[in-house]
This record gives structure tokens, sequence and C-alpha cells, in this order.
């Protein structure tokens, strides 16, 4: 039994750091953020200034209570993290399609502001990459196709890093887009957003490492 409670403990705390890391890095003004509080920034006025460093030392202390939690029990810990992974980063797609589904107009305009794709294709990719967004993201918490759907993701990944990039080296002043599409052309998100992306890319490489199977089945024991 302690070989279960000790690494669960672990990795609910875990979580919750890495709640905490992105929310700093990306969501500076969500109820698991504490960089913007009243009480912390009376005492340290510039605190808000440091939440990208805060969410990074957020997500290496949660690595480093994954690893006492693997080493007690490597097989629970295996199993749970892929649970936990599959779920947030499914989640994460999921949200993050939800604005661009309900203004696609909005979104085809920020995505012009980009300059990477030519003027033809913009509208239909608008149209169309938020619907991979949705499905895949769902697809990744109920469907058991891990490594395909987690492939898939992944390079969706490297194509929002390679943009963000492409918008930080030509300075081009607009936001990442990826949850909120208001505010367009302002860039003070880019690098917190390149920074999470960067964070999620590597967990979501493991999926692709991980065998086809449905979360029920990551629980079900092999005969």
């Amino acid at each position: 039994m302690k070989k279960i409670i000790a690494p669960a403990l672990l990795l609910l705390l875990a979580t919750i750091f890495t709640a905490v890391c992105i929310a700093e890095i990306s969501f500076p003004e969500s109820f698991l953020t504490f960089t913007d509080q009243n009480w912390l920034l009376k005492i340290f006025p510039k605190a808000w200034k440091y939440s990208i460093e805060t969410g990074l030392s957020c997500f290496v202390i949660a690595i480093l209570l994954v690893i006492p939690a693997w080493k007690i029990n490597n097989v629970f810990t295996t199993k749970s993290l892929e649970t936990l992974l599959r779920l947030g980063i499914g989640a994460f797609f999921i949200t993050a399609s939800i604005f661009k589904i309900q203004d696609p107009l909005a979104f085809a305009t920020l995505v012009a502001q980009y300059q990477f794709l030519p003027e033809f294709i913009n509208n239909l990719f608008s149209l169309v990459y938020p619907q991979f967004e949705f499905w895949f993201g769902l697809a990744l918490i109920i469907a058991p196709f891990t490594k395909e759907i987690a492939f898939v993701i992944f390079w969706m990944f490297v194509s929002f890093i390679i943009a963000l990039a492409w918008a930080l080296a030509w300075d081009l002043g607009i936001t990442c887009g990826c949850f909120a599409l208001e505010g367009a052309q302002s860039k003070n998100e880019t690098w917190t957003s390149l920074i999470r992306d960067l964070v999620l890319i590597g967990p979501t490489f493991w999926l692709t490492l991980r065998p086809n199977r449905s979360l029920i089945g990551i629980w079900r024991k092999v005969p």
C-alpha cells in the first residue's frame, strides 16, 4: 500500500506544480498564479516580472517530485503520468481550439499577421487547423491510438514553435492567439507562449513512445 500512497502523493504535488507552471507562464491572472497577488506585490513590487522564471522553477520541482515517485513504484508512476498527460494535453488542445472555432475570421486575421502562409491558404488553414486541435485533443483522451495521435500533436507543437520563433525573429509584434484572439497587436505573450510549448513538447513526444491503449486500458492488468 505504501508503494502506491507515497508516489500518488508525490505525483499529486507534481501535478499541482505543473499546473502552476503553465498558469504562471501563460495565464498570469488565473487562480493558480501567485506572483500577481496583492500581498506579494506589496512585499516584492517586481514579483510579477518573474512569472516565467517562477513557472519554469515549478516545472523543475515537478520533475524532481516525479523521480522519487518513479523509484518507489515505477509501474504506478508511469501509468499515472501517461493518464495525466493524456488528460492534460488533450484538454489543453480542446480549450485552445474553442476560441478559434467560434471566431474563424478573427483567427484568420491573426494568422495573416504572422506573414508565414500564402494568402490563398490562410483562410482554409484558419478553418481547418482549430478543428484538428479540437478533434486530436479529444482523441488523445478517449481514443486508444496513443502513438499516432501524440505524433500528430507533437508536430502541431512544432508548428506552433516555428510560428512563434518566426514572429520573434521578425519582430512582428503579435500574440500567440492560443487561448484568446483579442489584443493581436501586442507581443507580450509571444515569449511565454514559446516557452510553454517547449515545456509541453517533451511530454508529448514521450506519449508517442507509449503503447496504443485507452485510458482504461492503461490500468488494466496484463494477463
